[in-house]
């Protein structure tokens, strides 16, 4: 079994404050870093907090290259359920980032098998991701990278899990509106990245944590992937501390 290193934030406020210094840090350089970054409820407020950095002139995006982790299948950048108005709404649009640095995974490409390709080509031009900042799934999975997905892909389309689905169903008017498909980062390029972090918060992931800090890698749960990775820093709400 091995010993994780995880840091408790007494709830997601502070939370947020962690992860937006850690990302600062990672940034303080100067040099040109690479972010993946991800989507959903628990990196809002590392978002919020970053944007406020960024406005108090504590930190500049200019030299970072970004990219996010995720996309549903077929689904355009202007509609606002996609990640990438997501992204835009959320972090991109209030920070200082270029816009020739940032790439964002398009859902809605003619070949997705090429869109997988093409953004492949754009991280290895970028020099690796030099920092993944992830959220953890109740299932257990990181980006769209769900329970029995090979360990060894890069960027590749993905059926989501039945309780990924559940888990995005506030998000749009009915059950079958929810996406069947995913485009997605593979864990062989999250586990290349030189840093790690992982978010994870709310009552849903308790599973997912334990399986995590028991310490043994589990195809079952994919974040047990990350298991071993040296860059490896792992945030989490005090409420999933084990009793």
């Amino acid at each position: 079994m091995m010993k994780l290193d995880v840091t408790w934030a007494t709830d997601r406020a502070a939370m947020a404050e962690l992860a937006a210094a850690y990302v600062c840090a990672s940034l303080g350089d100067g040099l040109t870093t690479s972010l993946a970054l991800p989507t959903g409820d628990t990196p809002i407020g590392m978002y919020e907090c970053l944007a406020e950095r960024r406005r108090r002139g504590e930190v500049s995006f200019r030299n970072a290259k970004l990219f996010n982790l995720d996309e549903y299948a077929g689904m355009s950048p202007e509609n606002p359920r996609s990640y990438h108005a997501f992204m835009r709404r959320h972090f991109i649009d209030h920070i200082d980032v270029p816009s020739q640095q940032v790439r964002l995974l398009r859902g809605d490409a003619p070949d997705a098998a090429e869109e997988c390709r093409a953004y492949d080509r754009a991280i290895a031009a970028a020099g690796g991701i030099d920092l993944a900042i992830l959220g953890l799934g109740a299932n257990g999975h990181i980006a769209f990278n769900e329970p029995g997905v090979p360990w060894d892909l890069d960027t590749h389309v993905v059926e989501l899990d039945r309780r990924t689905r559940q888990a995005h169903r506030p998000n749009f008017p009915d059950e079958a509106s929810v996406p069947r498909i995913g485009v997605t980062m593979g864990i062989r390029t999250l586990k290349a990245a030189k840093k790690v972090l992982l978010l994870c918060a709310g009552e849903g992931k308790r599973e997912a944590m334990a399986a995590l800090l028991a310490g043994r890698e589990d195809h079952a749960w994919p974040v047990t992937s990350l298991l071993g990775h040296k860059g490896l820093s792992i945030l989490a709400e005090e409420a999933l501390k084990p009793c």
